[in-house]
């Protein structure tokens, strides 16, 4: 037989009284739980986040984009001048005429230029190399066929020595014929990579002339380039160049006649630049009228100054 203990009445009180208080916890009674429920959390303060002040970028204005799209033509257009350079000294070895020596490696097909300083482009001075994966020339070097690769030759400014332009990469195919008189270069161009300044990169493609000839008159060498077609891009913008009328130099590396088309790709209509002695005609273009420029005029060196940094 089990025994039952029997409880005491005041420990059955106090039982039934803790039951009462759990009960009450349970369901949410009690003083301090009205209190947090009445009361819910306030959340934390927290401050907004101002954005960053940005300055909208303000467009050209249509004058700014002709003198930028003048600059293109006009700077390339002088950089090809370095193709008929490198041309005429394909596969030569020797003095280059005003000073600097030219190079040629038959085994390696590699032409090296140190300072070469040249009668017919006496404006720049040249150094550096490329390679040669085609030359047919005869004995005295009067006529020279040569498919020049992958240049790498600074250009520097004869008269100051500052570094005017680099080239770096790109294909070059053509012929040269020489006489007492000068030179005449016809060729095709493509791929070349040049740096002007720091960050200023260009390449100039499908370059081809038929009709680029140095004579020389009282000592001084006079380029005409005539049936000449390229493109040109800086990476942001791309154009066409075509030169309408023979460009001519006479002793000094700005034409005194000459007409280019520049046709901007996107615009609306080409930008013609007509050269005459020391001043320059814009017509056409992005703000569709006709101003002459002095080679001095403020606009046009911000623009050139530009197209070199």
């Amino acid at each position: 037989m089990r025994v039952i203990h029997h409880l005491s009445s005041a420990r059955v009180t106090t039982l039934a009284t803790l039951s009462l208080c759990l009960a009450l916890s349970a369901c949410g009674g009690g003083g301090e739980a009205d209190a947090v429920a009445d009361n819910p959390q306030i959340p934390p303060v927290t401050q907004p986040v101002t954005p960053p002040v940005t300055t909208p970028t303000t467009p050209p204005t249509a004058s700014e984009q002709d003198l930028a799209s003048f600059t293109a033509a006009w700077m390339s257009y002088q950089m090809l001048a370095s193709v008929n350079m490198l041309q005429m000294a394909a596969g030569g070895t020797g003095s280059c005429g005003l000073g600097g020596t030219v190079a040629y490696d038959a085994v390696a097909g590699v032409s090296t230029l140190v300072q070469c300083h040249t009668r017919a482009f006496p404006y720049q001075v040249y150094s550096g190399r490329n390679s040669i994966s085609q030359l047919v020339s005869n004995t005295d070097r009067s006529q020279v066929s040569a498919a020049i690769r992958s240049p790498s030759v600074r250009v520097v400014s004869a008269d100051t020595g500052a570094l005017e332009y680099t080239i770096t990469d790109g294909e070059i195919t053509g012929d040269v014929v020489s006489s007492e008189s000068g030179d005449r270069f016809s060729f095709t161009a493509t791929g070349l990579r040049i740096r002007a300044g720091q960050a200023s990169d260009y390449t100039i493609s499908n370059a081809g002339s038929t009709s680029t000839t140095v004579v020389f008159r009282n000592g001084q060498p006079e380029r005409t380039s005539n049936n000449l077609v390229y493109t040109v891009s800086n990476g942001t913008s791309t154009w066409q160049v075509t030169v309408m009328s023979p460009m001519h130099e006479a002793g000094a590396d700005r034409p005194d006649q000459g007409h280019l088309m520049i046709v901007r790709l996107g615009a609306l209509q080409a930008l013609n630049a007509t050269f005459a002695r020391n001043s320059i005609t814009l017509s056409g273009g992005e703000t569709g009228t006709t101003r002459p420029l002095a080679w001095s005029d403020a606009g046009l060196q911000a623009a050139l100054a530009a197209g070199r940094k």
